[in-house]
């Protein structure tokens, strides 16, 4: 398995981490952190959740992750954990609804090490919740974003909603999410702001000079209605009109894969479209690309659009979710309302026609995630919550 990815920004903030203050370190060492998580592959919260885990252990924080699993083989979440040297406690999940899973959470959370449960995911949320509820525990509920694929997935996100009313905090990946989380019955007192940050290395200029040629126009997520990976294919069509060799990567899996093909090859463009399905390291992509399309529906704090501009690649998104706090429109990518082709399509054109926007949006890009989304200040906000919980 590669990781480079993560091994090398945690490598970019050592030196930080080196001079923490001591007496900081040693008040860290008293906070025991449980992050639980469910996930098969190392997913962007998965990404962000080890990057964190690892920069609080080397400034003194006690962090051990608890990743559910069935009895098989071991997942690659649970071995990139393992590989990058974070504790790692394995939660068997024999099947779905078993009561010996939420036993053997709890038997990891009452041990004397531990002082805040920490949960991702819907799955932890609810199962976390009762055992912090049984234990006493000062429990920390993270929310990433919802998927829409198929009412039984809705329905573990409606029984999530309601689990995490118990928390102590419950920290959402924007300002946008904060507002609609309320609006559910979370009450805003209990609601934490913490974006996500900029996972990827810095690029080596000299090695990004050159244009991409063809002109490659990325979509990096999950293939499921929410993404609008639907939307991206009718602004391909649209740009392939003018720039007829341009192509059209899209990296990931999902349920709406055979209907996207199948779309694609209505429109005529199937020709065009490079398919790549799951990529774990997705750093050579983002040297190949002239830009990222990001067309969602919905979302939270899209990691890829941190992951493009910490590139320099520049970003063409629809305006939702938490998209419009990391994205300036003008100086850092360029935004159209959501659900709009013909707009995303404009933006789209408006980049691959003129090289110097592109190197614009692209250098002001990195220079936002270096100011404002990096690991230091993400750790640094969670640091708090924790204190505070604990206070």
């Amino acid at each position: 398995m590669r990781h480079s990815v993560l091994t090398g920004t945690l490598d970019m903030h050592k030196v930080s981490l080196d001079t923490t203050d001591s007496s900081n370190s040693d008040r860290s060492l008293r906070t025991g952190v449980l992050a639980i998580m469910d996930g098969y592959r190392v997913t962007g919260p998965a990404r962000q959740l080890l990057a964190a885990t690892l920069f609080s252990q080397w400034s003194g924080m006690a962090t051990i992750l608890g990743l559910f699993q069935r009895p098989a083989n071991s997942t690659p979440l649970v071995e990139a954990a393992r590989l990058s040297g974070v504790t790692v406690r394995v939660i068997r999940d024999r099947f779905p609804g078993d009561p010996r899973t939420a036993v053997a959470l709890a038997a990891i959370a009452r041990r004397p090490e531990v002082h805040v449960l920490q949960t991702h995911g819907y799955k932890a949320n609810v199962l976390g919740g009762l055992v912090a509820t049984a234990l006493r525990l000062p429990w920390i509920a993270f929310l990433h974003g919802e998927t829409w694929e198929n009412r039984k997935v809705r329905t573990y996100f409606a029984l999530e909603r309601l689990a995490v009313r118990r928390a102590a905090c419950v920290v959402v990946v924007s300002h946008e999410m904060a507002k609609r989380v309320a609006s559910q019955g979370v009450p805003s007192s209990k609601i934490e702001v913490v974006h996500n940050a900029c996972l990827m290395p810095e690029r080596d200029d000299q090695a990004w000079d050159a244009e991409p040629r063809p002109m490659m126009i990325g979509v990096i997520g999950r293939l499921s209605p929410e993404k609008g990976v639907d939307l991206a294919l009718d602004v391909h069509r649209e740009v392939i009109r003018q720039f007829p060799t341009s192509q059209l990567l899209i990296v990931g899996e999902g349920p709406e894969r055979v209907a996207l093909e199948r779309h694609a090859e209505c429109l005529g463009i199937g020709r065009s479209i490079r398919w790549l399905g799951y990529q774990e390291d997705v750093t050579e992509i983002y040297r190949q690309l002239t830009l990222l399309l990001i067309p969602s529906r919905s979302e939270g704090l899209p990691n890829v659009a941190l992951e493009a501009m910490g590139h320099g690649v520049p970003v063409v998104a629809a305006s939702v979710g938490g998209i419009p706090e990391i994205v300036t429109d003008g100086e850092s990518g360029l935004l159209a309302p959501p659900d709009n082709c013909g707009e995303l399509a404009q933006k789209v054109l408006s980049i691959l026609r003129d090289p110097s926007l592109r190197r614009r949006l692209g250098q002001r890009a990195r220079e936002q995630m270096a100011s404002r989304f990096s690991l230091e200040i993400r750790v640094h906000a969670l640091g708090g919550i924790y204190q505070r919980v604990l206070a």
